[in-house]
């Protein structure tokens, strides 16, 4: 009998580019202060930091991003109610193919993102360009034996970033340079050119000028809007409404203090050295609504009650605002204008648009499959005609009632339904015979289906209510 030789996959060449594994020391001052853009907003500093955008200069716009969701806690919470729902679920890296090859380096894949410390916070790091655009991440490699591997990713702060070069109009707008400080540049040397390194303070160091440095980089991009980069972000949409909610609740906080009353001090016009210590004492009493004259002196504050109810503009502008950024960001108002009591209110108000989560699920798998699976595989396993990929489970759980009744018809209508659909599909084990435990319980003939007790109940009529319970 003939022997059979099995003729092995040849392996394939290990890509050339490996990626930059020393320190690039990318923390500098711009990371550890802010030129606070947000601080003593106007219309018409608002629209000069945007206009700096356009030309690609992002660092103030990206400033005052970070300054709307610490200052502004509902906005806070709806971005963060959209990464969570994409960032929380469940995922799973499935093999280029069903031949072996393809699932052990699927397996390989898996055990080293397991690996990566901190990996769910990563997760929340790329997603932060559903809010600003697009998002950085440097990625540390590490040669361990003859793989690379990743021992953390580490979020870099978009304003280290602009698009574009500055002394050339002409240059794409699209593409994306690291901007970098004098005393940075050494540890660029040898990566990149020289003529890129004259520039770099200004233009900034191109990502894509070497592919060892690329590597070194996972950028996602999330375009609430067609253009360019620099004004596409979700976030930029929200940024006159941050404005004008920022200037409603100053204005409404000092309305509140004067409500509340005056605190007027008054000196003798015969001793002006009590002025200023007077002045010291009634602002360590109110910030606002105080006021220091002569005791000579005459105030009155006429129409303060007729205004009184003027606190509902107020009021009725944030709820706007707040309004227009729900509907912005997760698809809908229901955070806003949800009922209390009303059935199904509040599952509504936490719920971000199914097809917004879908979206989002994509640019977060787009990113980890061509930003660190691709280049993991290609490193360690060489280049190939397929590659594994990184798949996040934002499915919906069915509505088992809903499917209740559908299968009900179905069976009425003489389609099979077998135990181990019924099995899989609500998740009800079959009995064991062997067990006692597990005895079939017989129904009850023509028993009567008693109403839940609870929120349904309280739908029930007064009497309708009176009439089921003392029947129990």
């Amino acid at each position: 009998m003939p022997i059979e030789l099995v003729q092995k996959r040849p392996r394939k060449q290990k890509s050339d580019a490996v990626p930059v594994t020393q320190p690039l020391s990318l923390i500098s001052l711009r990371d550890r202060y802010s030129t606070y853009p947000s601080k003593d907003l106007t219309p018409q500093r608002l629209a000069s930091i945007l206009q700096e955008a356009d030309s690609g200069d992002i660092f103030r716009q990206m400033e005052l991003f970070e300054e709307m969701l610490e200052k502004d806690g509902h906005m806070f919470a709806i971005f963060q109610a959209r990464k969570l729902a994409v960032s929380g679920k469940k995922y799973s890296i499935v093999p280029a193919s069903d031949d072996q090859e393809d699932i052990e380096i699927a397996s390989s894949v898996e055990d080293m993102i397991e690996r990566i410390r901190g990996w769910k916070n990563s997760l929340n790091d790329i997603l932060d360009c559903v809010a600003k655009g697009f998002s950085v991440n440097e990625i540390y490699w590490t040669l361990k034996g003859e793989r690379y591997e990743i021992e953390r990713l580490r979020w870099q702060h978009q304003k280290k970033f602009r698009f574009g070069r500055v002394a050339d109009i002409d240059s794409d707008p699209e593409e994306i340079r690291l901007v970098v400080e004098p005393r940075q540049i050494e540890a660029f040397r040898g990566l990149v050119s020289e003529s890129e390194l004259a520039r770099a303070t200004s233009d900034g160091i191109g990502l894509d000028s070497d592919p060892s440095l690329r590597l070194r980089f996972a950028i996602g991009y999330c375009k609430a809007r067609s253009g360019v980069p620099g004004r596409s972000s979700l976030m930029r949409t929200l940024t006159y409404l941050y404005l004008f909610k920022n200037f409603d609740v100053k204005w409404w906080v000092q309305f509140a203090e004067k409500m509340l009353g005056y605190v007027i001090g008054k000196y003798d016009p015969n001793q002006p050295d009590q002025k200023e210590l007077l002045e010291k004492v009634v602002r360590g009493l109110a910030t606002d609504a105080v006021a220091v004259v002569s005791n000579t002196t005459e105030i009155e504050f006429a129409e303060m009650l007729q205004k009184a109810s003027s606190h509902q503009v107020y009021k009725e502008l944030k709820n706007w605002c707040n309004e227009e950024m729900t509907k912005a960001v997760l698809g809908h108002t229901g955070t806003t204008e949800s009922t209390p009591g009303k059935l199904g209110s509040e599952d509504a108000a936490r719920e971000v648009r199914q097809e917004l989560v879908e979206a989002d699920a994509e640019v977060l798998d787009e990113v980890i499959t061509d930003e660190i699976i691709v280049p993991f595989v290609k490193m360690n396993f060489g280049e190939r005609e397929a590659y594994p990929y990184y798949k996040t489970d934002v499915s919906k759980a069915p509505d088992l009632t809903k499917q209740v009744q559908i299968d009900q018809g179905l069976q009425r209508m003489g389609f099979p339904i077998t135990k181990k659909y019924i099995k899989d599909t609500y998740g009800r084990p079959l009995p064991n015979p062997k067990d006692e435990e597990d005895e079939v319980l017989q129904p009850i003939q023509n028993a009567s289906v008693i109403p839940f007790a609870g929120r349904a109940l309280g739908m029930i009529s007064g009497a309708r209510k009176k009439k089921l319970l003392s029947s129990r």
